[in-house]
């Protein structure tokens, strides 16, 4: 099966060129697997690459999106930029998906206007992958800060596929971030959704669960809205690297603990492997007509990689047509019941 994946490589906080080594290591590694790759960056950006495999090609763009412009510049200033020129290949057919570690708010704005929703999606959602105990899926992490009960809705059924298809889990868990365990508790946005998501029987849904309950893998997809999830999303972060910081401290404290520390590397950097987010390399997109995937602002060559190859199963397990089976199915069942 071909997959053709337009990959931004402009705007991150890494150079264009690591993130084109990330590019070509993808393109070596799933060459078999059909992958081929189209390079998207500024005339000085793409002279400036090494030679490239025979399944990867380049498309020059006039400037591209800086992190710190303003969203809406995507579709205003800049309708020539490296993060437009993608967008429009996907939507021109030329790819099948989109990578870009670039602006996040101007890849919603250019994804959403060009590449589309899927239809009965009203709101799309970021996505992301956060891997603690087990990995989960968090989402809205903040393309919309706030939502209604029906969006809630919405976000465990993509995100339940998303799970079951990219993550490789079968039933996986829904559940929603609240301050209580109980129906009752909440806002009267979350009581409302948590009744939606009760009577929802196309997910599995486990009811509410509390933040102090989230690193330990109780549930496979957490959903809240975008206000919310940026909030929990930025706290594990910082405290992923809080513990990193006070574990080095730690080591370095005596020779004592330095010595500890040695004999337990093997299992320190066995932990550190299995809480990098660079495994699995950004935050889907979902409820877009193609799979998009915004690759993290500070993504090197492999945290890159891994986006890619992301973005490439999420094609190969037609995620998206699959969202819009199950959507489709639930407007049937409403209107039947509505007749």
């Amino acid at each position: 099966m071909k997959i053709t994946v337009a990959v931004d490589i402009m705007g991150g906080d890494n150079s264009p060129l690591e993130l084109a080594r990330g590019a070509i290591s993808a393109a070596n590694e799933f060459r078999d697997e059909g992958l081929e790759i189209i390079l998207v960056g500024t005339g000085d950006a793409i002279s400036a690459l090494p030679e490239l495999p025979e399944n990867m090609s380049t498309r020059i763009s006039a400037c591209f999106v800086g992190m710190t412009d303003d969203p809406s510049t995507v579709m205003k200033e800049k309708k020539d930029s490296s993060m437009v020129l993608a967008c429009n290949l996907c939507k021109e057919g030329a790819a099948d998906a989109v990578v870009s570690a670039g602006n996040t708010g101007a890849l919603f704005t250019a994804a959403s206007l060009i590449i589309r929703r899927i239809k009965g999606v009203r709101r799309a959602a970021l996505g992301s992958v956060i891997p603690l105990e087990k990995p989960f899926v968090l989402l809205d992490c903040g393309a919309n800060l706030d939502a209604t009960p029906d969006v809630l809705s919405l976000y465990a059924r993509m995100g339940s596929i998303y799970a079951e298809n990219v993550l490789d889990i079968e039933k996986p868990r829904v559940a929603l971030l609240n301050n209580g365990t109980e129906s009752h508790k909440g806002t009267p946005l979350y009581k409302e959704a948590h009744a939606l998501l009760a009577e929802d029987e196309a997910i599995n849904f486990i009811g509410n669960i509390e933040g102090k309950a989230v690193p330990f893998g109780e549930c496979d997809v957490l959903v809240c809205d975008g206000f919310t999830g940026n909030i929990a999303l930025k706290l594990i972060e910082g405290m992923g690297k809080f513990m990193s910081k006070s574990l080095k401290e730690l080591f370095h404290a005596s020779p004592v603990a330095t010595l500890a520390g040695a004999m337990t590397l093997r299992h320190t950097k066995r932990l550190k492997k299995r809480l990098d987010p660079s495994e699995y390399g950004g935050a889907p997109f979902l409820g877009l007509l193609k799979p998009v995937v915004k690759a993290h602002g500070s993504s090197d060559a492999y945290s890159f990689r891994s986006a890619i190859k992301q973005v490439m199963i999420c094609c190969a397990e037609g995620t998206v047509d699959k969202i819009g089976e199950s959507l489709q199915r639930k407007n049937d069942i409403s209107k039947e019941i509505t007749e």
